[in-house]
Formats: structure tokens, C-alpha cells, sequence
């Protein structure tokens, strides 16, 4: 049993004693942790008084810290139209130093330029099925290039095809021409990069020939990556509108399926094109629905699904998935395809979104009154005509400190190539706390401690007001109990004096635990806290964490029960947010993954008829459901060292993942290492104070069985030659956990030579083999025949006769009436 030790703050006016002052808190006994709090100032001067109240009230008889905001433009470019120089984005860059709790506002102007440059790009399936959809968007070509033209004078345009992969059994391999009057099959062809001689799209179209595949989904996500990735070959421009048509009447491929032709190298996402042909077709597998998403996102590509109706469902739900993407109905032989592709380039180009990211450290909204004279939080807005100008007021807030003090800030347009850069700087220290700023091992403090800000930060063993205390020793200096009395009553009778504080103890311990409590300083929160150990944490709320209140950032216990922080409803212990972003997967963009419903900050998982009940802290997964493995490819690459031998940068969205390394993936292996972090993860926070040594999983001390983890699921990676192997695991809490076996499993390199020559020997020497057996065959063969024919030849016993066939050739005829004398 540990105790908690609460330092002596001596109020400085009787405003700050007040219940409802978070400032006067007895925790917030350094300047950092002050000003970390909103509304709170430090005070400066010299002397044991409090330091830290309300920033709003006179109290302070010296210097009071406390820092403002600081919101400064960097770079801010006027809006401009001009070819080689458009900014639709106002301002470009501004730097922002804020404290936890201030918000800051500030305006971004967007103006759409009027004759935005636009690169179009078709991507069309060339198998057979397609054949007078090609036909007619040849016909169209000239028609498309015309009205497009109408919207961008600055229009270019490109044409590329698809097939399959070819190989069984995506593709005929028994004979090179899949049907009459068909080219052979290929996985991707770009017949005409992005050009502004609209004039060779049509003959380019008219010009490819269609060919064919045996299974029924295509390989166009292969060609939808290296279409996007290729930007040289394909001619995508830095300042453009960015549009791909992907026309199919067929489900494609995605990644996993490669596996049924022998491809099973994920793809690397890079581009591999030689004389406008894909080569890795047979190297890697289809690109993953993740993939071609973050590709979209980082790119700025906008990619609209043109398909026939009888794929309209499965395109609308990859509509879902894939970031800034549309899905539009072709007719049948795609004689729609030019109000098509307006109506969607109208779309783009009127509704604007702006994309900012979300985390618990800070949190952004936007508001506008572009739809109406009301201003209303939003992140989307409709351009009525081109060159109109309009204002999103943008408010930042810091909502905590966090780990890195410094970051950087993304707001964009979805569809274009620009942004706002914002250089966030979160103000956690002050000056007087910072290397050259205090005095160390100060008399004050007993020559103990450093003086920083007027109070004593005492060394390693030390603590007290004035750094008088010792845990190791009984002895201390600092003895008088004045400073601990109240109304005539030490600690509230609930505690004892030890240094100039109360150490307040929890009544429930035994005698003896409460000498070793008192004796050896062990820190613990417990039941009485306060400078008099006046407040009795029993009347609080402990909210579903384990935690009083549910933690220092969702409200406190002011001695009668729970104040809530601003976001967090009035419930008893403060455990309902009123912030959704929370419920929103990193990788997708509907709450609780369109499973479930954000209640209190948290998803509440529905039971869907054929997929039962969904699990997981975004309700992303269910027992029949496909796993996540590709989703979390990106957060277990960042762990392995790249071809340099460096790791890479934590990619967005896998802080809501923990990755855990071990040596294999055996049930008893992940619940041993699992309960490690748990354990060095709690006793972490508790030398922070931050915790009553609950576990992130619920039980105050049940942590995983192997059994527990038995329906994690198994995923490999595969990256330079070698498969790596990981499991991911969602506990009670909804958190992910992933296991990455370090051990990997690599291939030796095969010796092609070796193999070609080996291979055209053994070809040769049972071709050799086969023509002796041949021939040693038909030798015996003849040999036997012949003796068979002379033995029946010397048997023959032939006797002379006549042939009754045989005729002589000289007939004798005598005429009757003819007499001879």
C-alpha cells in the first residue's frame, strides 16, 4: 500500500481557496504544470506562498507568468490566377504558440481560380465485354476534348487500357490470341500520356485493340497505381486538377488475389513502367483498397468509378473506402460518358473540402456561412461560379501537452495540390524553468534542490517545500507543523504532518502499513487528499478507466464530487465526451466504421444480420469480416529498416495501434509480453501520479491469458526477399495490439543460370534416353517380325495345280453345217 504526498501550497488570497478554482489545485506546484491548465498564471515572486491561480484575478504581488498566444502569418501570398504562379490557398504558412485550453482563430481564404489547369486522364478495361463502350467513346473523343475545353482551356488529356494479369487463371495462357480480331493480353498500356493535342485522344482510343481474360474481375487496380504513381510517364503537371476515369463493367482484383496465379510480393507502390507497358504484372499482386486510397490522399488524385449498373454496388461501397473518390453510371455502350465526365468535373469543382487531421492533442473545427447568412461549423462549401471567394474561420485549440512540442499542421483543399502549413508550437515550460534561467542547488532549497520560478525543484531522494525531506532517512529539517493545521486539527485528523505537509493516509490500512506509509514516502493516491487532507475522494465519481473523475484531463474532484472539463458531459465521473472525432478510424472516415454508434467518445458496436456482432474500438471488425492486415502493412513497415538500413517515420493513423515485438507468435509468448508492457506501462504512470494502478484492459490486476489471445489473427509482410509475421489483437478496452515476430523467413537466391542450364541438360539428356528406348525398341521389333516371316516361309508346302481363274488364250470354235469332203 502506497500513500499519496500532496506538497504544502499556502493559498495567497481567499478567491483561490474557493472548490470551483481548478488553479489552486494542489498538483499544479510547478510553473509548467500551471500554465499547462487553462485560465492559470503563475506567480513569480519569492516566498512559500501559492504560485499558481486564476489568470483573471489580482492575486499575484510579483511577476505573473502567464504566456498568450502567439499567431504570426509566414508565408501569405495574395490569391492569384496567374499561369505558373495560382494560389488558391490564403495564407500559405503561419506559426501558432499556444498553451493547453487557448483557442486560435484565425481565417483561410480559398478561391477557386477561374481557368484551373485540368489533367484527364481514361483509364478504360479492354477486355472483349467493352468492346462498344470503346467504340463509342472513340466516336465521342473529339466531342469529350470540345467540352472540357469549354471548362479549362488549360485541358490536357491521356488514355490508358487494362486487362489481367497474364497468367492462369486470369488469362488464357494456352494461346496467344484470346478471340477473333483481339491483340494478346497485358496488364497495362499507356497509349497516350497527358497531352494538350486533344486532337490524338479519339485515334488513340480508336487505335487500341480489345483483348480478353477467363475470370470475371479485371486487373485494373495494377494499372489505377501506376497510373497514379508514375507522375513522368503518365505527364500529371504540379499546378492541376487531377481526374482519372476508371470505365469498367467488372469487379477488379485487389491485393491477396495475385496469389491464386503465383504472385505474392505485396505491392510496393512505386512505378514500374518501360516503354509505357507495366512490368511487375507477374512480380507483385494487386495493389491493396488501402493502398490506392493513400495514394489518392497524398497525390491529390480524384478518381471517378464510371461503371456499368451491374457493379454499381461494389463501386459505391470502394467509393466509401477510397479517399476523395466517386462512383457515376455508365449506360451500356457508354454513350453517356461525356455528361458523365462534366457532371462529375462540375461536382469537383463546386463542393470544396477541406481535409485537417485529428488527434487527442489538439482539435481543429471550421465554420463558414457559404451556405447561408448563418455562420455554422463546417468543412465543405459550394462554389456558386469560379473566382468567388470564400472564408472558412479556423479555430485550433490545444487540448493537452504533448509528447513533441512542435508540430506541423495540414489544412487542404481535397481535390487540389495546395495547403496551409501551420507550425504549431505548444507551450508547456516557462522561460524561468528552462537551462540557464534558474539557480541551481539553491540555499533555499537546503542546497538540494534548483530555485525554478520561486519554488524549489528538489534533486533525486529530496522533497518538501524547501527540500528538507529525505526518503531515506527519518531525520528532516523541515518540523514545523504550524503549516498543517486547520481549525485546531492536524491533516483533518486523516493524515500526518511530515515536513511541512500533510501526508494523508487512507483509513482503510492497518496500523503498521500506515507507519511505513509514513516513514518510507511511498506515493500512491488515496482515499484523502488537500493540503489538510480535507477532501475525501470517496465523494467523487471513479469513471470507467479506473480513475477519479476519469482522469486529470476530463475533470477533477473538488472535495464534494466531479467538475467536468469543457467536451465532457455532466455525467457523475465525466466518461462522456462530446467529441465524435474519436469514434472515427485513422483509415476511414464514418464513425464507428458505419458498425456502430459514438456514444460517450466510444463506439457501440451493433449485431449486423450475416456478420454478426462487430467488435474492435472502431466497430471495424467481426468474426466473418476480412481482416485488416493491409491496413496495418504501413504501421508494421515503419518498425523494419528500409534498404538503408533506417527506420522510417510512423506513418498517420498507427498511434491508435501499439506495436509490441516478439520473438515468435505462440499464444503464451504474446500474453507474457503483453503482460510486460501492461505492467511497465502502469508502473510508469504511477511515478507519474497519473493512475491508481488500473490496466488499460478494465480489471484492476487481470491481465491477458494465452486463452485470451487465441482469436488474434495472423498477417505476413513480405519486403526485401524475406516474410516478416505479425498478429493483431483487440483487448476489452477496444485497443489494437501488434505483435511483430521479429524472425524473419527469407529465400535464398535461386541461380537462374544454374537453373536455365540445368533445366535445358535434363531436357536434353531425356530426349537422348527417349530415342535410344526407341530405338532399341523397334530393333527387337523388327528382328522378331523378320524371324516370325522366315519361319512360316520355310513351313510353306506349295503343290502344283491350275488355277480355276486361268483361261487359256486360244478358244476353238467348228461350224456344224461346214462338212469336209
Amino acid at each position: 500500500m502506497r500513500l499519496a504526498v500532496f506538497i504544502l501550497i499556502a493559498i495567497a488570497s481567499e478567491s483561490v481557496q474557493q472548490s470551483d478554482d481548478l488553479c489552486s489545485h494542489s498538483s499544479l506546484n510547478t510553473c509548467g504544470k500551471c500554465i499547462a491548465t487553462p485560465g492559470c498564471a503563475w506567480c513569480e515572486s519569492e516566498g512559500d506562498t501559492s504560485r499558481c491561480g486564476k489568470a483573471n484575478q489580482k492575486w499575484c504581488n510579483g511577476s505573473l507568468t502567464n504566456p498568450q498566444t502567439v499567431s504570426r502569418a509566414i508565408q501569405d501570398d495574395p490569391l492569384s490566377t496567374t499561369a505558373g504562379r495560382i494560389v488558391q490557398i490564403k495564407p500559405q504558412k503561419i506559426f501558432i504558440k499556444a498553451r493547453p485550453g487557448q483557442k486560435v482563430q484565425f481565417d483561410l481564404h480559398y478561391q477557386q481560380a477561374i481557368d484551373y489547369p485540368l489533367d484527364l486522364y481514361y483509364l478504360m478495361d479492354m477486355s472483349n465485354s467493352m468492346k462498344d463502350d470503346k467504340d463509342k467513346l472513340s466516336a465521342l473523343g473529339s466531342t469529350l476534348a470540345s467540352e472540357m475545353r469549354r471548362r479549362s482551356s488549360n485541358l490536357r488529356m491521356g488514355f490508358g487500357s487494362f486487362v489481367d494479369k497474364v497468367t492462369m487463371p486470369f488469362v488464357n495462357t494456352l494461346t496467344e490470341i484470346p478471340c477473333d480480331g483481339c491483340a494478346p493480353p497485358y496488364e497495362f498500356i499507356n497509349h497516350l500520356s497527358l497531352t494538350d493535342q486533344t486532337n490524338n485522344f479519339a485515334p488513340a482510343v480508336h487505335q487500341t485493340q480489345i483483348s480478353g481474360n477467363v475470370d470475371t474481375p479485371e486487373g485494373g487496380f495494377d494499372a489505377l497505381m501506376q497510373v497514379m504513381v508514375c507522375k513522368n510517364e503518365i505527364g500529371w503537371r504540379n499546378e492541376s486538377l487531377r481526374m482519372i476515369i476508371f470505365s469498367t463493367d467488372a469487379e477488379s482484383h485487389y491485393s491477396g488475389d495475385g496469389r491464386l496465379g503465383g504472385v505474392i510480393e505485396p505491392n510496393d507502390e512505386l512505378c514500374h513502367m518501360q516503354r509505357n507497358r507495366y512490368t511487375h504484372g507477374l512480380v507483385q499482386d494487386y495493389p491493396s483498397v488501402a493502398q490506392i486510397s493513400n495514394n489518392a490522399r497524398k497525390l491529390k488524385m480524384n478518381v471517378i468509378f464510371a461503371v456499368t449498373e451491374n457493379v454499381k454496388i461494389t463501386y459505391e461501397m470502394l467509393k466509401e473506402a477510397i479517399y476523395n473518390s466517386q462512383t457515376a453510371i455508365l449506360k451500356g455502350d457508354s454513350s453517356n460518358v461525356v455528361e458523365l465526365i462534366k457532371e462529375q468535373y462540375d461536382k469537383l469543382t463546386q463542393d470544396v473540402i477541406m481535409d485537417y487531421p485529428k488527434n487527442d492533442d489538439f482539435e481543429i473545427k471550421m465554420f463558414s456561412s457559404c451556405k447561408g447568412n448563418e455562420r455554422k461549423e463546417t468543412n465543405t462549401c459550394f462554389v456558386k461560379k469560379k473566382g468567388d471567394t470564400i472564408t472558412f474561420n479556423v479555430q485550433l485549440e490545444v487540448k493537452q501537452c504533448p509528447a513533441r512540442k512542435t508540430q506541423k499542421i495540414y489544412i487542404a483543399p481535397s481535390s487540389i495540390n495546395e495547403r496551409l502549413e501551420i507550425d504549431l508550437e505548444v507551450d508547456c515550460e516557462c522561460d524561468c524553468e528552462k537551462t540557464g534561467n534558474f539557480l541551481p542547488a539553491h540555499e533555499r532549497c537546503n542546497r538540494q534542490g534548483d530555485l525554478k520560478c520561486g519554488v524549489c525543484s528538489c534533486h533525486q531522494n529530496f522533497w518538501g517545500p524547501k527540500c528538507g525531506c529525505n526518503t531515506n532517512s527519518v531525520s528532516n529539517k523541515e518540523e514545523d507543523n504550524s503549516a498543517c493545521e486547520r481549525n485546531g486539527e492536524t491533516c483533518s485528523h486523516r493524515g500526518e504532518c511530515k515536513c511541512g505537509a500533510c501526508l494523508c493516509y487512507d483509513p482503510e490500512v492497518t496500523i503498521l502499513e500506515k507507519i511505513l506509509i509514513v516513514e518510507f514516502l511511498t506515493i500512491k493516491l488515496q482515499r484523502y487528499s488537500g493540503q489538510f487532507c480535507q477532501c475525501d475522494s470517496k465523494k467523487c465519481a471513479v469513471g470507467p478507466n479506473g480513475k477519479i473523475c476519469s482522469g486529470p484531463t476530463q475533470g477533477r474532484c473538488d472535495c464534494e464530487g466531479c467538475v467536468c472539463f469543457e467536451g465532457w458531459k455532466s455525467k457523475p465521473d465525466c466518461s462522456c465526451s462530446d467529441n465524435t472525432s474519436s469514434c472515427v478510424p485513422p483509415t476511414g472516415v464514418l464513425e464507428c466504421s458505419g458498425h456502430g454508434e459514438c456514444v460517450c467518445g466510444e463506439c457501440v458496436c451493433r449485431i449486423e444480420q450475416g456478420k454478426g456482432k462487430f467488435f474492435g474500438k472502431f466497430c471495424e471488425d467481426c468474426s466473418t469480416c476480412q481482416d485488416k492486415c493491409d491496413d496495418l502493412k504501413p504501421c508494421v513497415q515503419y518498425k523494419l529498416p528500409n534498404e538503408e538500413g533506417e527506420q522510417l517515420g510512423i506513418p498517420s493513423g498507427c498511434d491508435a495501434y501499439t506495436m509490441l515485438t516478439v520473438q515468435d507468435l505462440n499464444d503464451t509468448t504474446l500474453a507474457e509480453k503483453l503482460q510486460q508492457h501492461l505492467q511497465t506501462e502502469n508502473a510508469e504512470r504511477r511515478s507519474r501520479r497519473e493512475t491508481n494502478d488500473e490496466n488499460p484492459l478494465g480489471g484492476s490486476e487481470q491481465l491477458p491469458e494465452a486463452e485470451a489471445l487465441s482469436n488474434s489473427r495472423k498477417c505476413n509482410y513480405y519486403v526485401q526477399g524475406c516474410t516478416y509475421y505479425y498478429k493483431y489483437w483487440t483487448g476489452l478496452d477496444k485497443s489494437t495490439y501488434v505483435f511483430l515476430d521479429t524472425n524473419k523467413e527469407c529465400v535464398a537466391p535461386v541461380d537462374i543460370w544454374g537453373v536455365v542450364f540445368g533445366l535445358i541438360g535434363a531436357i536434353l539428356l531425356a530426349g537422348i534416353v527417349m530415342l535410344v528406348i526407341w530405338k532399341v525398341a523397334t530393333t527387337i521389333h523388327d528382328r522378331r517380325e523378320f524371324a516370325k516371316f522366315e519361319k512360316e516361309r520355310q513351313a510353306a508346302m506349295f503343290d502344283a495345280g491350275h488355277n480355276p481363274l486361268y483361261k487359256e488364250p486360244a478358244s476353238t470354235f467348228q461350224n456344224p453345217t461346214f462338212s469336209q469332203k
